[in-house]
């Protein structure tokens, strides 16, 4: 019977009582939706790497290393020497290694130089490997840190070098081939800087896309994957200053000096003598086979896997220590949670506002329901004559209270899951986070729970006037 007289009383009181819902189902969407996100950014955070062991760049700080490292954002102001690198990869306790340098990017997406062994070894999630969706790794540059190693130490690895010289390929993160729109056997060209404007363009060294990773939900859906050596060829093979582009913009301002500058180039090539090989010479011959690659000078950052995790602490130590040049070694799951305890004071932030609005909007429910108790003093006293308790009264306005709160809260993860449903592919190609729909779990309940515990002892104002009001009318 209370169960009817309480859905009576809210239809009755249907527009003050929609008004109350609709404030509830705001602010528990709200805090629904916060948890959420806090909870799948966290699982995407630490996911971001794993299986790795130490991430080595030059001496900074292992927020800055992670950040550069493995996020793409901002940079390290020195690199590491190659000889360095071939030092600490050298030592018997690193069973694999993965080179990376940064510094350059297509259209606002970040370049990494690395090598294959990059594909065959970088982990995420539950160390899951990279896969393709379409293509494959590079053609036969950097095919592995040993035939780089080797590279022009030796007469068979200068003959691996020759053997890829004819490949400047590229692999695109999931997003960046989605947002671009770009498919196998596209040709890109990218720029010098991390920007997404850039004065110089690297265009007399186009890249062909050989591959496409499937999506991981991680910074790498949002890189340009490029061979170390091609990297390194295009910074070592002629000025980036001097690119086709930066010639034609130019021209474009100065037409007529443009164009009597080439011809005078033009004129002074065919009358001075040229020496047997010049730079400048062998580059524009290079043009027509894409250049030879180089051999890498130095790396951004490298990551490294040990054959023992018992090492990680020894190597570390070492590599902090290393004589050659000042480095940095840091452990990427500490790195991780040193990074996300700075990023929990607005975590918190968020928390706090969620659950201020929520309680307002509890308060809400409780003013709607003081101030009913003077309309229905009419309805109390009919209850009271029909030999209903004073306490039947009480739980009447706790069910009403109750009923429209979980109404509230059971929209609320409905409408979070179609907003979430609706805005996955643009938080996924703005922020590069992936949500998944299911919201429902231990935690959200035991939030709705909350909400509805929280609901019943802000009603207990309202609930004991009306019960107090009951016993009166005895």
């Amino acid at each position: 019977m209370i169960f009817r007289v309480a859905k009576q009383s809210l239809l009755h009181r249907k527009v003050s009582v929609m008004l109350t819902f609709l404030a509830l189902l705001v602010s528990v969407s709200l805090l629904l939706s916060i948890e959420h996100i806090r909870k799948e950014a966290k699982s995407s955070f630490y996911r971001t790497v794993s299986g790795v062991d130490l991430i080595v760049g030059a001496r900074t700080g292992q927020i800055n290393l992670l950040l550069s490292s493995v996020f793409r954002v901002g940079a390290n102001a020195n690199s590491v020497s190659w000889e360095s690198y071939q030092s600490i990869v050298a030592n018997p306790q690193v069973e694999w290694s993965i080179p990376l340098s940064l510094g350059d990017s297509h259209k606002g997406f970040a370049v990494i130089g690395t090598t294959n062994a990059y594909f065959e070894h970088y982990r995420y999630g539950d160390k899951r490997q990279l896969s393709f969706q379409a293509g494959g790794r590079f053609a036969s540059s950097g095919e592995s840190d040993s035939s780089i190693d080797s590279a022009g130490d030796s007469e068979n690895g200068a003959a691996k070098m020759s053997a890829v010289s004819q490949h400047f390929d590229v692999v695109l993160g999931a997003d960046a081939a989605k947002q671009l729109n770009y498919k196998v056997g596209d040709e890109i060209i990218i720029s010098h800087g991390v920007g997404k404007v850039s004065f110089s363009y690297h265009d007399d060294h186009p890249f062909t896309i050989v591959g496409i990773l499937q999506f991981t939900g991680t910074p790498v859906d949002q890189g340009v994957h490029v061979g170390l050596n091609a990297i390194e060829s295009i910074h070592t093979q002629g000025n980036p200053s001097l690119s086709k582009s930066t010639m034609s913009r130019a021209s474009l301002k100065k037409p007529q000096e443009a164009e009597h500058a080439e011809h005078e180039h033009e004129h002074s090539d065919k009358a001075a003598p040229q020496p047997a090989h010049t730079p400048l010479e062998t580059s524009n011959k290079q043009d027509s086979n894409k250049h030879a690659l180089a051999q890498p000078t130095q790396v951004s950052a490298f990551m490294l896997g040990l054959k023992s995790r018992i090492a990680v602490l020894q190597m570390q130590r070492q590599v902090n220590q290393s004589k050659l040049e000042p480095l940095s070694a840091i452990i990427p799951g500490v790195a991780l949670g040193e990074l996300w305890r700075l990023v929990g004071a607005v975590e918190n932030v968020l928390r706090i506002i969620s659950a201020a609005v929520l309680v307002a909007s509890l308060l809400g429910l409780s003013t709607m329901l003081l101030a009913s108790l003077r309309e229905r003093r009419a309805e109390i006293s009919v209850f009271r004559v029909m030999g209903a308790k004073p306490s039947f009264v009480f739980w009447l306005l706790q069910l009403e209270a109750l009923s429209i709160a979980l109404g509230a809260s059971v929209f609320a993860v409905l409408l979070v899951t179609g907003v979430i449903l609706l805005s996955n592919d643009w938080l996924l190609a703005e922020y590069g986070l992936s949500l998944s729909a299911n919201i429902l779990s231990v935690h959200t309940l035991s939030m709705i729970g909350v909400v509805l515990i929280a609901t019943f002892v802000i009603a207990l104002i309202p609930s004991i006037g009306a019960y107090r009001k009951a016993r009166s009318l005895n």
